[in-house]
Parts: C-alpha cells; structure tokens; sequence
C-alpha cells in the first residue's frame, strides 16, 4: 500500500463521507460484523428489517397504508415476509403516479433526488437518502475486499452514465483526491482506448469497475500491446450495468491476469448483489430483501422468474416489492466461501435481452452472436428486433467484406426464426452506444409486451425447440 492509499484510507475518504452526510465507514463496518454471523440469524435480522420497513409504511406513507388496507397486510404481524407476499408487485408507472404519496420529507438528510432508465428509456424520476447512498458504496466495498481491495486504493471506472460524466473541474479534483479516475465509455475508439491503456498503466489501479461491454473492448485492446504483468497491482475487474457474455469475462481475466466479479444492481433500489471470489452471486440481504416471483406468487429457489426487490432500510421513498424487469432465480445452496447472505443468478439485465418467439415463447439472445460472428468480416454489430418477423442488423466490417456476407446472415436468422422473417442489414461506419452508454447487442422491442411468457432453449435451425420447465412472467 502506497503512502497516498493509506492517507485517503485513514484521513481523505473518512472525512469525504462525513462531509457529505453518509455514514458508509460505519455500515461498511457493520457488514463486516454480519458477514461472521449464521444464515439463521442473517433471516431474523431480515425479518426485523423488513416488519420495521411495513410499520413505517403503514404509519408514515399514504399509498402503502392503503395499500396494505386494500390487499389484507398486517404490518404489525410476526411473519412480515407472508404478509410481504399478499401485496401484488409493484411497477414503474405506480411508482411514477404515486410519487408524492409514497415519499417521506422528513428523512434524515433531506430528500436525495435520482433518476433512472437509461437504457431502457423508461425514465422514472425518485428519491433516496444518505443511508440508502452510505449502504451501497459500504456493500461495494465489502465486496471488493473479499479481493483484497481496501477504501483507499486506487480505483478506475469505465463508466459512461450521463449523471456521473457531467463532472464539473471540482469533481474531478475531488474523484483524484479520494483515488477515483473515471474513463469515459461513450469515447471508446482506437486512439481513445490506446490513451486509456497508458493511463491505466501509469495508474496501477487495484481495481477496475465498469460497463462490461466497454471493460471488454478495453481488454481487447489491452491485450494486444500489453501483458498481465503491466497491470501488476490489478486485484479484481468488476463488471457491471450490462449482461455479461462468457467471452467477455474471459477477455478481461486475460488481458488483466486477475479475477472477474459481476455486480448487479439498479439506481432504484441500489447494489443487489455481487460476486465472491468464488464466483457466486451473494445478495446483500442486510440492505434488501431479494424475491422471484410470477405475477404476485413467490417462486421457490430454483425456479426462473422476475427479480422483485424491497428496500429494507431507505426512508426517502421505500419500494416495496418492486419489479426490476430482470430475470433470476434464487439458489437453494450456500456458498464455499462461508458468506452468510444468499445466492442468486441472474439470467438476463433485460428481458429487451431476450429474443420474442411465437406462441409467448422468449429464447436467450447469447444466440445472436453465434449468428453473427460466422463471418469473420464482421468486427461489431447490433441487432433490434422490432417485431417477431422483423429484425434489424447493424454491422461494423473490415475490408474482407463481401455483399454476400449479407445474404449469408438473412439465410442464417430465417433458419433459426423461420423462413417468414425479414432481416434488415446495414453497413455502417460506427455503433453508437446506448444513451446510458451502454453496448447491448440486442435489444428486442417484442419480449418486453409479453406478460407471461414460455422460456426455451435457443431454437436449432429449422428444428423444434426445447422449452424449459419454467413459466415466468415478464414484470413490465
């Protein structure tokens, strides 16, 4: 550890929390202690949480006392999570519509405004307090020191969020003080990430955290001029904002030479959960309480279904029982690493992630790169799927192109999706990303509208397809 790491470590960052009103220190300390306690007491320490949170509710927040009236909750019951289970899930135009009768002005701190919906769109505008703030960053860096990064250390995003990039001369003064350097990801051409792989290598940061798919990009490049040993101080990559690809993990871990995490999380409710170095994904269950349900039944470990989070310990404007809009199932087994918090896996960001079928039938958009990628020609590329039997393809190609690639690839989706699809290719000089910044490879305008839907396997060309064991509906 640097001179510079131990002095923002012991003095800078303490004294930046304190300034800002987060208690993250003293949360990131007391995830410290539960980490070192039994699942069991993890659960009731839960279920305390969350019958605090229904109380409050009830007490102080309009919407959810009639709420709790309407569907026969009882916050003061011993059982707050079967009594969590009457209310129905709730969505992003409730929220949008209720906002005023579901958010509390005398939280400690004062209201925190955020917004979100980057790259879905969706934008919904809400508040948070400190606490909720303070525990984010404190589950961040708990995580991260499970692979021996400390508050303090170097640390590099590859970030391209228009909120966190709108940095004023101060700001950046302020991210170098407390050892943060920020990357931008929309800028992710040739020249800008042979700039980024200097710097890096003149940094030494212990960890890096980013947009998988721009930490991907980084990491090809990297790999073409450097080799693990110039990033010799590099512990963890941390992935996150997109889905992430096996292939993209793999590049990271070896253009990096150091261990790959995902991190999920949403602006709304705030970090999820997160990869140990044994590479389960860990729910931080003293932060939220994590369900998978279909429709308003909570689905057993197990099974696939929306991802449906409560906040336990934000006052600001608690979401109970909120939609996320993602796809994941709850792990029965607990983990080799003696973490007491749960497991979960999440199967997809986005069901705009997912490729719609006929008859309610959704399929795993990974098979969208096995399409592409046969030709070699083809160096990036973006599919919408705008409806069942229309797509459009963008594509990036070197100077091995040939039209034929084109009706090679029309030939190739027609045999997967059926003879009856339209395919709309266009060449094109660069894929901008995302407005969130983000680089998805498919964004499916159809999966979304599906309110129950069938997920199967990925169809073989002209062959039937395998449906999975699951029904799960979509939480749109």
């Amino acid at each position: 550890m640097s001179a510079c790491e131990w002095l923002v470590r012991r003095a800078i960052f303490p004294a930046h929390e304190r300034l800002r009103g987060r208690p993250t220190l003293r949360e990131l300390a007391e995830l410290q202690r539960l980490a070192r306690c039994s699942p069991g007491e993890i659960q009731a320490a839960e279920q305390q949480r969350l019958q605090d949170l229904l109380q409050f509710a009830a007490r102080e927040l309009p919407f959810y006392a009639e709420r709790f009236a309407r569907h026969g909750v009882n916050p003061y019951a011993a059982d707050a999570k079967a009594e969590l289970a009457k209310l129905p899930v709730l969505h992003k135009p409730e929220v949008r519509a209720n906002a005023d009768r579901m958010t509390w002005p005398g939280v400690q701190g004062g209201l925190v405004p955020c917004v979100s919906g980057g790259t879905t769109g969706d934008t919904l505008h809400f508040y948070i307090d400190r606490l909720r703030a303070a525990q984010s960053m404190a589950a961040r860096l708990f995580m991260q020191s499970l692979f021996g990064v400390r508050p303090g250390d170097r640390r590099m995003w590859v970030w391209a969020s228009p909120i966190e990039l709108k940095r004023s001369r101060f700001r950046r003064w302020r991210d170098r003080l407390i050892n943060e350097i920020v990357l931008d990801a929309f800028d992710m051409s040739a020249a800008t990430l042979d700039a980024y792989v200097r710097r890096m290598i003149e940094y030494q940061p212990r960890v890096i955290i980013g947009y998988t798919s721009a930490v991907a990009l980084l990491a090809q490049h990297a790999a073409r001029t450097c080799s693990p040993r110039d990033f010799r101080d590099l512990r963890v990559v941390v992935l996150t904002a997109d889905e992430v690809q096996p292939e993209e993990r793999a590049a990271a871990q070896a253009a990096f030479g150091c261990p790959v995490a995902s991190e999920y999380g949403s602006r709304e409710v705030g970090l999820i959960a997160h990869d140990c170095p044994h590479g389960r994904m860990h729910i931080i269950s003293p932060h939220l309480y994590v369900e998978i349900t279909h429709e308003k039944s909570r689905l057993p470990a197990g099974q696939l279904g929306d991802v449906t989070c409560t906040n336990l310990n934000t006052r600001a404007q608690p979401l109970i029982r909120y939609s996320l809009g993602d796809l994941g199932a709850l792990s029965a087994s607990g983990c080799p690493c003696g973490l007491p918090f749960p497991v979960m896996e999440v199967t997809a960001a986005r069901l705009s992630s997912f490729v719609a079928l006929p008859d309610g039938k959704l399929c795993s958009g990974h098979i969208i790169p096995h399409l592409v990628r046969s030709d070699p020609c083809i160096t990036h590329f973006k599919v919408y799927q705008h409806a069942l039997d229309l797509f459009e393809v963008l594509l990036v190609v070197d100077e091995t192109f040939r039209p034929d690639t084109i009706t090679r690839l029309q030939h190739r989706f027609r045999q997967y999706f059926g003879a009856a699809v339209q395919v709309q290719s266009r060449v094109v000089e660069h894929i901008p990303p995302d407005p969130s910044g983000k680089r998805r490879q498919l964004i499916s305008a159809v999966a979304p509208e599906y309110r129950t839907f069938e997920l199967v396997a990925a169809p073989q060309p002209d062959g039937p397809r395998s449906a999975s064991k699951h029904l799960v509906g979509s939480g749109s």
